[in-house]
């Protein structure tokens, strides 16, 4: 079978996430600390945030490394190459390993409990694992790209039910799945380009979509290569020349947006309402010096050919308690830009390793959950506890 690996999935056009200016209601009120909150005429609430280092009642919460897992021995907490990581409520970790196909499961302490599935095409066996998602009460919903299924077990790893799905030649490492606070699950459908609402349980039952257009496409640099008798023309993107479009859901079931050359996210339900957007009044970062002719260099193209500006934002994710957690910068997360359930920046929270962006980091039960990369670039696991300030 041929699959067509995406390594990222893009949301609803740029143009959609514009904000009228002239659609202001004339009702207007001041938030604390110079955020500004406006309700425009449509309904959609607009929170505009000065880009000042804390402006939360309480200020910056800080990230404190509790626990990490892994070993540089080949024993039970070795890991290889881990796409997908979910935490249940008694704060068992699932590690999905790509090579492997199998899922490895450690206490909240990092011990080894068990493996769920194997390389296979029968039942609870994987193809190609995909992605991971917890629901409550007890399923763990994984993906199989190769094999076009999704997977539901327990936690012992007792298969529960198995989907098959009519996907296309598409797949996305990792697959996109979250679980809202009503316990429903959403997932991506490249074959339908959109995301699926379905309701709480094992079964697939559907509840809602929302439109997955495509981005506009990358503005590309084209080099003309004489060799012996033949010339061959090479197309390379251009860094930062279009805008890209990301997106998750948060507790509620909506759908944040944002693209990334300007910090708004947009709040949007699934039939399509955008209900509030929270700004951050910060300017595009420039893209100069020794960082402009670095990415020059990697990206094969002149160092003329790259914008003035980098993106503003990198990703958004969000945590069960309404937070909004923005990455800005490429390569493994330093530090989130951090908003809180009413959409006020509360400030930069820095992490006191690198997190890597894939596997997607999983905020919950106080915590992040991510992987960093130690000495010779050997995985982890950390989990960093959610420290409030004040």
């Amino acid at each position: 079978m041929r699959i067509i690996i995406r390594a990222s999935v893009s949301a609803v056009a740029v143009v959609a996430l514009a904000v009228p200016p002239a659609a202001r209601a004339e009702t207007q009120q001041r938030g604390d600390r110079g955020v500004r909150v406006d309700t425009l005429e449509s309904g959609r609430i607009v929170i505009s945030n000065p880009d000042l280092p804390a402006t939360g009642p309480q200020g910056a919460p800080t990230l404190v490394e509790v626990l990490r897992i892994g070993s540089l021995d080949d024993t039970c907490d070795a890991l290889d190459r881990v796409i997908s990581l979910a935490v249940d409520g008694d704060g068992l970790i699932y590690a999905a390993d790509w090579r492997a196909d199998e899922i490895q499961v450690f206490s909240p302490r990092g011990e080894c409990v068990r493996t769920i599935g194997r390389s296979g095409e029968g039942p609870g066996e994987f193809g190609m694992l995909a992605g991971i998602v917890w629901q409550p009460p007890g399923y763990l919903w994984a993906m199989d790209a190769g094999e076009n299924r999704l997977t539901v077990f327990d936690p012992l790893g007792t298969v529960l039910a198995t989907h098959r799905l009519q996907l296309g030649p598409a797949a996305s490492l990792p697959w996109w799945m979250r679980v809202d606070a009503d316990d429903r699950l959403h997932f991506w459908r490249p074959d339908l380009d959109r995301i699926l609402m379905y309701g709480p349980g094992p079964g697939l039952d559907s509840l809602g979509s929302f439109p997955v257009p495509q981005a506009p496409p990358s503005v590309t640099d084209t080099e003309q290569i004489g060799r012996g008798g033949s010339t061959l023309f090479v197309q390379r993107s251009i860094p930062y020349s279009s805008p890209r479009v990301r997106w998750t859901v948060n507790p509620d079931g909506n759908v944040w947006l944002a693209s990334t050359n300007e910090f708004a996210l947009h709040e949007t339900t699934y039939s399509g309402d955008t209900l509030r957007t929270v700004r951050l009044d910060r300017p595009l970062p420039r893209l100069e010096g020794q960082e402009r002719d670095s990415v020059a260099d990697a990206a094969g193209i002149p160092a003329r050919r790259l914008p003035s500006h980098k993106y503003a934002l990198e990703n958004i994710r969000t945590s069960p308690d309404g937070w909004v957690w923005v990455e800005t910068e490429k390569g493994a997360i330093q530090a989130w830009e951090v908003f809180d359930e009413r959409g006020y920046h509360v400030g930069r929270v820095a992490s006191p390793v690198p997190i890597e962006k894939e596997p997607h980091p999983i905020f919950g039960n106080g915590m992040v959950t991510g992987v960093t990369l130690g000495e010779f670039d050997v995985p982890y696991i950390v989990q960093l506890r959610i420290v409030r300030g004040g």
